[in-house]
């Protein structure tokens, strides 16, 4: 068995894996990480067999009576098992937290999840190159057009919940997910969340979530936060911001293009297109090989020159099995000073909130 490290101590965890078999493993537990989640859970890193690690998020016994943060742990595990098997098998994968399993009946219940790849965006020094940006920009738009594909609204995307690798986006905090056309309630901060997901009123509509990836973008472009209201008064001078995200600010979701609208802004060739290629299909792994043979015969055809200045668009995401990147390796983003979770939220008049708001399925 491989060592534990400092502060892990062994233990056999029991789980129902995400194709609803038990399994036992015997794991090396960490120590609490508060910052990782939304309180009162906690999340502690997890050694799992061999040299995998994982990440558990569960419930401290103290908060067993808490019907509303049971409500919302359900409801994550909810919304990770229906992204899992939504994209699990496909090269969108990576893009959400990989659910290796959960217990909901447990002293303590939790959802355990593969390690997080990345460091979170709050992490991230001020001024990002423009091929970032627009990697960036590209997979947290792709993520909520998924989502919403599959019924689900991201009420939370703030820079903590946003993990970057200096290639590839990872979206976390699935507890802050609602069904779309679930009545509102009053859920998030300014200026990530959009006014009416703020006040509580309306229906979830997936375009919440387009606000806040304008309002994380113009965050991580200026390094200052955005207009709480309405489009910041220093947006027209981030012309690369501007071109793509200014009509994600308007303040009535109704009012805001469709994930599908930007992405054929970001990716003209292929970019709504790719809304509708994340179910997993059998014969994917001959697709694959049909299009790697394609991508060389292209890469081998002479190109027309870039106008000046402009840059090159950032490829479709691509993850190997593991949820990572899927060729290459890249230095993580450089760090600043430590920033606290943003939480706040509440929970509809049953005392739970999220994707199904009851039991798990």
């Amino acid at each position: 068995m491989k060592r534990n490290e400092p502060g892990e101590a062994d233990t056999e965890l029991t789980f129902v894996s995400p194709q609803g078999t038990v399994r036992r493993l015997l794991v090396g537990l960490g120590p609490d990480r508060l910052r990782l989640v939304r309180p009162p859970a906690v999340a502690r890193p997890v050694r799992l067999d061999g040299d995998r690690r994982g990440l558990q998020v569960r419930l401290p016994a103290a908060e067993a009576g808490n019907r509303v943060a049971h409500g919302l742990l359900e409801a994550e595990t909810s919304a990770a098992l229906a992204l899992h098997r939504a994209y699990g098998g496909t090269r969108f994968r990576g893009l959400f937290p990989v659910p290796l399993g959960h217990d909901m009946n447990a002293a303590e219940p939790f959802i355990l999840y593969a390690a997080p790849r990345g460091r979170p965006l709050s992490t991230l020094t001020h001024g990002v190159s423009t091929s970032d940006q627009r990697a960036i920009e590209r997979d947290l738009v792709l993520a909520v057009g998924l989502m919403a594909a599959a019924g689900l609204v991201h009420r939370g995307i703030v820079p903590p919940a946003v993990r970057w690798d200096g290639r590839r986006l990872q979206l976390w905090d699935l507890g802050s997910v609602a069904r779309t056309g679930r009545p509102r309630t009053p859920w998030g901060v300014a200026p990530y969340a959009p006014p009416e997901q703020r006040a509580g009123v309306g229906a979830v509509d997936p375009r919440d979530a387009l606000w806040s990836v304008g309002q994380l973008l113009h965050e991580l472009v200026t390094g200052r936060p955005g207009n709480p209201d309405g489009p910041a008064p220093d947006l027209a001078r981030h012309h690369t911001l501007a071109h793509t995200l200014a009509p994600v600010f308007a303040p009535r979701a109704a009012d805001r293009p469709t994930a599908a609208e930007l992405l054929g802004r970001l990716m003209p060739d292929a970019g709504a297109a790719l809304l509708t290629t994340g179910v997993p299909d059998p014969l994917d792994p001959y697709r694959r090989e049909f299009d790697e043979a394609l991508r060389r015969k292209h890469a081998s055809l002479p190109r027309p020159p870039r106008p000046p200045g402009e840059p090159a668009p950032p490829p479709p995401p691509s993850y190997g099995p593991d949820g990572g990147p899927a060729t290459g390796f890249e230095q993580p983003p450089r760090r600043r000073g430590p920033r606290t979770w943003f939480y706040g939220g509440g929970a509809g008049p049953s005392g739970t909130s999220g994707p199904e708001g009851g039991r798990h399925r």
